[in-house]
């Protein structure tokens, strides 16, 4: 019986996936016209940006969090899929607005972050990443 559970338990953990859990809001990303557009895309990253509405237009929002069994959910690789989303969807920036990571709950790097466009082209020319997603 032992064998029996053992190859029940890989199962489940194969079965499980390996990767972060990603939930999109106001955008799909079957949504995403061109895929390849985060190719060559540099994207700058902020950490609770206080913007005014009326100077952006957020094009989706994101959350990334942990299936309990994930193996591949770091920062970089989050991060990474939120900069190929991001550059896809024609965002300007990505606004952090929660992060959280290793910890007893979980080894999986979790947040939450918003896409956003400037309406005032000439601001985007600016733009830099906070040192901290450098």
């Amino acid at each position: 019986m032992k064998i029996r559970e053992a190859v029940l338990f890989i199962n489940i953990i194969l079965l499980a996936g390996c990767a972060s859990v990603i939930t999109r809001y106001g955008y799909d990303v079957k949504d995403i016209s061109n895929k390849n557009a985060y190719l060559g895309c540099s994207i700058p990253i902020k950490k609770d940006l206080q913007y005014n509405k009326n100077d952006m237009e957020v094009l989706g929002s994101v959350k990334s969090g942990d299936t309990g069994f994930s193996l591949e959910c770091g920062k970089g690789y989050v991060l990474g899929i939120f900069k190929q989303e991001a550059c896809a969807l024609g965002a300007d920036l990505i606004n952090i607005t929660y992060e959280r990571g290793f910890d007893i709950w979980s080894s999986c790097y979790r947040a939450k972050a918003e896409f956003l466009r400037f309406k005032d082209r000439e601001k985007v020319k600016t733009l830099r990443s906070d040192a901290a997603y450098e």
